[in-house]
């Protein structure tokens, strides 16, 4: 009987590990997707900043208003990937990256233009 009294110890130091294992990827997983989630509303942020500024520049007669958007998008950090205009809307595609392995970058549109009146 004694025998196995002995094959028991040492069992409190493994399960402690596994359980700090597993609240360490846990706090892993928690941070990656916090960053994602700052990361998108960056970006988003930044596309409608740059929307309202190319639309506002286009609206004023700029002949580059998808200029005026990459500078509004670099100067806050992000990167343009596309700008459309469509009549007299702005339609801006930004990226920001994240430092999340598996993402590298998220990305966000946005719209704007002249709103009618009535």
């Amino acid at each position: 009987m004694r025998l196995f009294a002995k094959a028991d110890e040492g069992s409190g130091t493994v399960s402690g590990i596994a359980l700090i294992a597993a609240t360490a990827v846990m706090l892993g997983v928690v941070a990656a997707a916090g960053n994602l989630l700052i990361c998108l509303h960056r970006a988003q942020h930044v596309a409608d900043l740059a929307a309202v500024a190319s639309a506002t520049a286009l609206h004023e007669g700029s002949a580059v208003p998808c200029e005026v958007a990459s500078r509004t998008t670099r100067g806050n950090g992000a990167e343009l990937q596309s700008c459309e205009i469509i009549g007299e809307d702005a339609r801006i595609t930004v990226a920001v990256g994240t430092n999340v392995p598996f993402a590298s970058q998220v990305s966000k549109s946005s719209r704007a233009g002249p709103v009618a009146c009535e």
